[in-house]
């Protein structure tokens, strides 16, 4: 079961930035310095849980190599350091780690400090290609515009050094620059304190360089800017069913969660049946838009229920799973906020009776506990055309891979942002250590979706058709993915 848990926005990063070193109260527990016993301590406790628990660790990193990262922080005898420098670095071992559910957080007093007294970033920027862009129609630069510089630091500099701390799967890199757009100022605030002004160097339509100063907004202020972006903001209903043909409908599912505010299962189960009821009764339609763009993941059931009205075949879960152990190490650090003692005893007994002990002294799933489903009576046998982005991850990135597998779907957008083959994921677990309190989520369980290896490690579902939002998108909100989509239809109609 994958459960993309909404454990908070993830403010780490890290940036080399010599910028307003004035001190302020809206960082004090971030500059708290600590001793290097501490900070070796909490060090090799995050090595220790790593190794004990996260069952992908090594997939894009040898043993020897994390080894050599990890020794490579370590503080001398007499050195201090400040949680704000400690948790850049530990974070930057995360990302070693190649995967988008595995990341370190500053503790969370820290991150309410910050929500409360920080001054941040005031414009909401969209990342395309690696290149920011204003996304808000009512700020103080106009929208579409390019950001090139903040505080003379350069966009091109700046994002190689955020990138690290907004962890992804593999090697792809659209899912992390999905993630950059949504924390960019989060980010800012986290990595060093502003004094209230942004000197901001962007490039005008008509390609002429221009300087602006603009006025640092709080934390409130930010959050209501990022619901109202002008180009991704989610819509209303994150299920939704459209005839744009006489013959072509489009499905879209931005989630595959039912908690942190998602709908019920209930909900959920409801859309997806009474869609393919009405694709049952409406023998024309020989086409379906599948729109999985903002499906950043959820329930493997959910997944597995749509996926069940597009197989022609049985199908399960996952090939494998493996997992490290069968019950949870470091008990004493799991953090209260996320799992109460009950919640840890029921993963415990789960961890026992799904797991059988490997060969390698390592465990796997039981072929008893890998679900099975069975094509459903009303299954769609037209044309499949799917819509992905780089934010389409973990669940939402595992039907993806089954489509491609089975050679069921033409693929339309950007390469998702979950990779196609092995990942880890299942259960989350969220540690806090026990010196910084340097929160560290780790998942459990290693899916592996795929009968044979996938011809590149580490990528994801490529598309068949290569189509990018471009930056007058976020002007003019053409969904240029979907128009190429339907025109697709239209020329596969013409040639038929």
């Amino acid at each position: 079961m994958i459960s993309k848990q909404n454990l908070r926005m993830r403010w780490s990063l890290w940036i080399v930035l010599s910028l307003m070193a004035g001190v302020s109260a809206q960082d004090t527990q971030l500059r708290q310095s600590y001793s290097s016993e501490e900070i070796n301590d909490d060090l090799d406790r995050m090595q220790q849980i790593l190794t004990s628990m996260h069952p992908g660790l090594h997939l894009y990193i040898t043993p020897e190599d994390l080894e050599k990262e990890f020794a490579a922080i370590r503080l001398g005898s007499s050195e201090t350091q400040s949680l704000r420098n400690a948790f850049l670095k530990f974070a930057a071992i995360v990302d070693k780690v190649r995967c988008g559910h595995t990341y370190a957080s500053i503790p969370t007093s820290a991150q309410e400090e910050l929500n409360r007294d920080a001054v941040f970033f005031p414009l909401p920027l969209k990342f395309l290609e690696g290149r920011a862009y204003v996304n808000h129609k009512r700020v103080e630069l106009p929208c579409g515009v390019e950001v090139l510089s903040v505080n003379g630091i350069a966009i091109s500099k700046l994002a190689p050094q955020l990138m690290p701390f907004v962890t992804g799967d593999g090697y792809v890199d659209e899912y992390r620059f999905e993630l950059l757009s949504d924390l960019f100022s989060a980010s800012l605030a986290t990595a060093f304190p502003q004094k209230g002004q942004f000197l901001v160097e962007f490039r005008k339509r008509s390609g002429e360089v221009a300087m602006k100063t603009v006025q640092g907004i709080g934390g409130r202020g930010i959050e209501a800017r990022m619901r109202s972006v002008a180009f991704g903001k989610p819509p209303e209903l994150p299920y939704r069913f459209e005839k744009v043909l006489p013959d072509t409908v489009v499905m879209a599912v931005d989630t595959f969660d039912n908690d942190y505010g998602a709908p019920p299962f209930r909900i959920y189960r409801g859309f997806v049946t009474k869609a393919f009821k009405t694709l049952e009764k409406s023998p024309e339609i020989k086409n379906l838009i599948l729109d999985l763009r903002l499906n950043e993941g959820g329930y493997t059931r959910n997944e597995m229920l749509l996926y069940s009205y597009l197989s022609e075949k049985p199908f399960r879960e996952m090939q494998d799973g493996a997992a490290v152990a069968n019950t949870i190490e470091y008990k004493q650090d799991l953090s209260r906020l996320y799992q109460t003692r009950g919640m840890i005893r029921s993963y415990e007994r789960r961890l026992s009776r799904e797991l059988v002990l490997a060969d390698d002294d390592s465990f796997s799933l039981s072929e008893d506990w890998i679900p099975r489903l069975q094509p459903a009576e009303r299954r769609f046998h037209g044309n499949i055309y799917v819509l992905t982005s780089g934010r389409t991850h973990s669940a939402g990135a595992c039907i993806c891979s089954r489509l491609r597998e089975t050679d069921k779907g033409i693929f339309i957008g950007e390469e998702t942002g979950g990779v196609h083959g092995s990942f880890t994921a299942g259960t989350t677990l969220v540690y806090t250590l026990p010196n910084t309190g340097i929160e560290l989520a780790v998942p459990i369980l290693k899916y592996n979706m795929l009968k044979a290896k996938p011809a590149e490690t580490g990528r994801g579902v490529m598309p068949d058709h290569l189509v990018r939002v471009r930056p007058e998108d976020l002007v003019s909100g053409e969904d240029r993915v979907l128009k190429f989509a339907i025109e697709l239809v239209r020329r596969q109609k013409k040639d038929d």
